[in-house]
């Protein structure tokens, strides 16, 4: 198999930043780890999860839990070699044989996993509650949902039009909505409302491990899997996101600015060899110390307090017949049973909803086009001589592209639920492949002095098992 282990050069990994007073910890707090929470509050935690515990009880949490584990090391795992390098962690796994057939591979992923239109979708549907102020039924609602879908896909794509870095505008964005508003919001509703057993039962489902009913929904296990935290291949955005937010190595290879209010900056694919010396090891470990502090701290814990709130307070409220009788307007049927409690608790919920589909969509969709443009601007070099080094043109081109697909699915595809849990269950290949990546990037491009530790290949080679199980599970079960 040939190896690119060419680099621009060798060079000193940059100093890491000091956090001296409060500025600076909101500096740390709104980057990569917020935003991945920020993603993970969202189709796992408050639609794949809650389908699946309303259908068959809380005891199906632990793959929830396993995914969150395996998501969070691998995470760092990749992220480490973006702070070695510069690239995220996919331009490495294109070092390892032909750079164009990886390509087509990654285009046939990316396009898979941005096949359907989910948060837009969600968002629409919402609306659509809002509007009728009733749960929404097919085909009853079907035309109103894609008219508000659109309305929801438009909204959806202006913060990626805007800001000098749309790394920052997303950052800022999910601090403001999911850290400041909706994860306090659910967590006061859950305890004012579930009874303190029902929340137990729902935290201790989280530990129940290899229950697995005869009878489960395996599309909705593959999606929990899939989706739960952030999604199963969460390590390769997160890598994307320190990458751009320019950490480690990375500061020497620009960003993607905005298309409105950014200013052109150099992108650069290919990234530095990073020097084998004391000072450098040094500088290393305290870039890794600072990505263990954030993907730990924020996108672990606060991943499992992100879903058990939701899930608890959907589990006490919604029947389980809301996941059989009408999965159109599931979303929605949270919001309707809450209104017996508290009198504003329709609205409330669905504002909550559209505020979580509305961040996260975008988060998701620039996630997709991040993807895509690294991809295209490392296999074909000329791209960025016509450009003249500013990715915009590439990124934006293949928005554009997308939103035509997205428009035909809404009109013909299937409903905004199922959407999730077909998306979620493929993401499971995303996982797989990842995991295999991390494996031969650790023992063919990586200096054997900056390789990854034996307990962090253990965990990758059990995301290889697991994943593997639920995506096969997910289409054959």
């Amino acid at each position: 198999m040939p190896i690119d282990r060419e680099f621009q050069d060798e060079r000193d990994i940059p100093e890491p930043f000091k956090i001296k007073n409060w500025k600076d910890y909101f500096k740390f707090l709104i980057g990569p780890g917020i935003i991945a929470l920020g993603l993970g509050l969202g189709t796992g935690e408050l639609v794949s999860t809650p389908f699946l515990i309303v259908g068959y009880g809380p005891l199906l949490l632990w793959v929830a839990l396993v995914s969150i584990i395996l998501q969070t090391s691998t995470a760092i795992t990749a992220s480490k070699y973006t702070i070695l390098t510069g690239e995220p962690f996919q331009i490495g796994l294109n070092r390892l044989g032909n750079k164009k057939a990886w390509t087509v591979v990654w285009i046939i992923l990316g396009t898979i996993s941005a096949l359907f239109p989910y948060y837009p979708a969600l968002l629409g549907l919402t609306f659509v509650a809002l509007t009728i102020n009733t749960v929404p039924i097919f085909p009853d609602n079907q035309t109103l949902y894609i008219i508000m879908t659109f309305i929801a896909l438009a909204i959806t794509i202006i913060p990626l039009l805007l800001g000098k870095k749309v790394i920052r505008t997303l950052g800022m964005m999910f601090f403001i909505i999911h850290f400041c508003i909706i994860i306090p919001l659910f967590a006061i509703l859950t305890l004012l409302i579930v009874p303190f057993d029902i929340i137990i039962e729902v935290f201790l489902g989280f530990f129940a491990v290899g229950t697995l009913p005869s009878d489960a929904n395996f599309l909705a296990l593959g999606a929990v899997a899939g989706f739960a935290g952030l999604a199963a291949s969460a390590g390769m955005s997160i890598s994307m996101y320190y990458r751009d937010t320019g950490w480690g190595m990375a500061k020497l290879l620009g960003h993607i600015p905005g298309a409105i209010g950014g200013e052109k900056s150099q992108f650069q694919v290919k990234g530095f060899n990073p020097k084998v010396d004391a000072a450098n090891m040094k500088k290393a470990k305290i870039w890794f110390k600072y990505i263990k502090i954030e993907l730990i701290g924020l996108f672990f814990f606060g991943s499992i307090i992100t879903m058990l709130f939701p899930v608890a307070l959907n589990y006490y409220l919604v029947d389980s017949s809301a996941a059989t009788e009408n999965t159109f307007g599931f979303t929605a049927v949270l919001a309707n049973n809450l209104a017996n409690y508290i009198p504003f608790g329709w609205l409330l919920i669905l504002l909550m909803l559209a505020a979580v589909f509305f961040a996260d969509g975008s988060g998701v969709i620039d996630g997709i086009m991040r993807q895509f443009a690294n991809i295209l601007w490392n296999a074909f070099p000329s791209l960025n001589k016509r450009f003249k080094g500013d990715v915009r043109p590439v990124y934006y081109g293949i928005l554009s592209f997308f939103i035509i697909i997205w428009i035909l699915m809404v009109i013909f595809g299937p409903a905004p639920v199922e959407m999730v849990l077909y998306a979620g269950s493929l993401a499971n290949i995303g996982g797989v492949i990842f995991a295999f990546g991390l494996i031969f990037v650790h023992f063919y491009i990586l200096p054997r002095e900056y390789r990854f530790s034996i307990l962090e290949i253990i965990i990758v080679l059990i995301s290889i098992v697991f994943y593997g199980f639920f995506l096969i599970a997910a289409f054959l079960f």
